[in-house]
């Protein structure tokens, strides 16, 4: 076949010239002819949803980018959970790292805080509840802070014998002293068991009277807060003699047996008691709770009584809650009786026999009527 001509015409042996095909684009043909718009039809789903891409991107700890650094540890974190929870991230958005001190935030309690900042359940044992409420104060961190206080509230189950123990946690850091004191009142027929432990001989000054304080200790007879006091204060005399008048003023001394208070009158032969007992303020403090029970003893209910109240200052104590427990040497069917008289070595005694007891043998025994 012959070859065409660079015009595309016949070569000379007479065939027909081909015609000339106009450069014409698709988009530029017409009627019927004329090309759809591809981009108005076709529309393309989204395969997967950003966030909850990142989020498993996040659960996963794959963009570590920041560091906690606590003590001689170092935890690899991700920056933007970081930013959800704590301002000092949020303030320093040029730090790749941030240090925390070592006694507010403890090591081993990080990662439980930063595992729930991921939006896990951590397991948190008891003795790390404190040192995560205080962790998660320190840092701001208030939607954990409700949760902790949640988990310690008396409806949620968490027991008086527990609530001792987060007592005793929470006593060495003085931001968390609401707790420590909240956890003492909480205490109710484990009052004489924690009476009888080396913990509650190493009480501070000031939680020692809260817990004397408290209306909701369960007991035999008031005379068993007497003692109690009187064994704190023995157990580093004469160093706490300084104290020994704050600490009976939480004795509901008018609360007593009468014949009892009439025997401290004069010294029982226990130095123990004697030294507390014959100090010149305790003497008067005694003898006021004495002329107390007598007046309250005698009243009608007439105003002229209330005006002898006022006269006298004659002091009115709410009185505790009593359990009636027959294992006590000092057992009396009515708790608190007039001729209820046992010494204080009767007293340690039966917190002997509590010690062989298991905790909650006091919170089962019948209530009294």
């Amino acid at each position: 076949m012959e070859m065409l001509t660079k015009d595309n015409t016949a070569p000379v042996d007479g065939l027909p010239m081909e015609p000339q095909l106009p450069e014409l684009s698709l988009k530029d043909f017409r009627n019927s002819n004329r090309m759809p718009s591809l981009l108005k039809e076709i529309h393309l789903p989204k395969q997967k949803k950003i966030l909850e891409t990142l989020k498993n991107f996040w659960q996963e700890n794959n963009s570590h980018d920041f560091v906690v650094r606590i003590g001689e540890f170092d935890f690899p974190c991700q920056r933007l959970i970081l930013m959800v929870y704590i301002d000092l991230v949020r303030q320093e958005l040029d730090k790749t790292e941030l240090r925390l001190p070592e006694n507010l935030v403890r090591p081993e309690i990080f990662e439980p805080l930063y595992a729930w900042m991921s939006d896990k359940e951590p397991l948190v044992k008891r003795p790390g509840i404190v040192s995560l409420l205080l962790a998660a104060d320190y840092l701001k961190v208030e939607e954990l802070s409700c949760q902790i206080w949640h988990c310690l509230d008396h409806a949620s189950g968490f027991g008086e014998h527990q609530a001792i123990q987060v007592a005793l946690d929470a006593l060495p850091f003085r931001d968390l002293y609401r707790l420590h004191h909240l956890m003492l009142q909480r205490i109710q027929y484990f009052f004489l068991v924690f009476v009888s432990s080396v913990e509650f001989l190493d009480l501070p000054i000031h939680s020692l009277c809260v817990l004397l304080s408290s209306n909701e200790i369960r007991i035999n007879s008031e005379a068993e807060v007497f003692y109690a006091a009187i064994r704190w204060l023995n157990h580093e005399w004469p160093t706490r003699q300084v104290h020994a008048m704050e600490v009976m003023e939480k004795v509901r001394v008018c609360g007593m047996p009468l014949e009892l208070l009439l025997t401290f009158e004069s010294p029982v032969d226990d130095i123990r008691v004697d030294r507390i007992i014959q100090l010149p303020e305790l003497r008067t403090f005694i003898e006021k709770g004495s002329f107390d029970q007598v007046a309250m003893q005698f009243d009608d209910g007439t105003r002229f009584y209330k005006q002898i109240y006022e006269i006298f200052d004659v002091t009115l104590a709410q009185p505790r809650s009593f359990i009636c427990h027959y294992l006590s040497p000092y057992h009396k069917p009515e708790p608190n009786s007039p001729d209820q008289v046992f010494r204080y070595a009767d007293f340690l005694g039966y917190l002997g026999v509590l010690q062989t007891l298991p905790l909650d043998a006091l919170k089962l025994l019948e209530k009294p009527l």
